[in-house]
């Protein structure tokens, strides 16, 4: 993905709920937090990993408890 498909998507009339609750985050988020996530190359993708193995569940989103859930998320 470039600027130019985030500048479309950001555009259209009819946008995929899920990338416009993402912009969306990020759009409120204060500026020094997204610059220190850069400059410090925060790793995202394990906190994002970290967050849905602490909820219990699959990749489908079905239960399987905290243990399992860390096996599926933490993989990596």
């Amino acid at each position: 993905m470039d600027y130019d498909h985030i500048k479309h998507f950001s555009q259209d009339v009819d946008p995929v709920a899920h990338f416009e609750e993402t912009k969306g985050m990020f759009s409120v988020m204060h500026g020094e937090i997204l610059r220190y996530i850069l400059s410090h190359r925060v790793p995202l993708e394990k906190f994002i990993r970290y967050e849905l193995a602490t909820s219990g569940h699959d990749e489908g989103h079905k239960w399987v408890g905290f243990e399992k859930a860390k096996e599926i998320w933490f993989k990596n």
